[in-house]
C-alpha cells in the first residue's frame, strides 16, 4: 500500500479530484496519526518535497514521532544539492528509509 500525502482540499478546489486507485491511499498532512498508519499499513509513504502546509522535514518528523520506520519518498524536480536535503532528513529521521523520486525536467533547460 502506498500512502500519498498531499494538499487534498487544494486538489479538489482546482478541479483535480483525488483519484481512487487500488493500492493507494490519499491523505492530507493533518490526517497523519497513529490510527491512520495502523489502518493503512503503508509500504511506502509518498509526498511532494514541499507542499502548501508541510514540507519533507515536517512529514519526516511526524512519521518518526508516530513510530513509522519504513520507506518515505519525496517527489521533486532536480535539486541543485539533493544530497544536502537527503542528509538533513536522515539527520532528523534516521529510522526512515528516505530518498527522492526525481520527476520532470533537469536543472538545465534544453538549448
Amino acid at each position: 500500500m502506498i500512502l500519498v500525502i498531499g494538499n487534498l482540499m487544494t486538489w479538489e478546489r482546482e478541479g483535480r479530484p483525488v483519484p481512487k486507485l487500488e493500492g493507494f491511499y490519499f491523505a492530507s498532512f493533518s490526517e497523519i496519526d497513529a490510527r491512520l498508519l495502523s489502518d493503512v499499513k503503508p509500504d511506502v509513504v509518498l509526498s511532494a518535497l514541499m507542499g502548501e502546509s508541510f514540507d519533507v522535514i515536517d512529514l519526516a518528523c511526524r512519521l518518526v514521532e508516530l513510530g513509522f520506520a519504513g520507506r518515505y519518498r519525496a517527489l521533486t524536480t532536480a535539486l541543485p544539492n539533493a544530497e544536502a536535503v537527503r542528509n538533513e532528513v536522515q539527520a532528523i529521521a534516521p529510522s526512515l528509509d528516505f530518498n527522492f523520486y526525481v520527476i520532470g525536467s533537469t536543472l538545465d533547460p534544453p538549448a
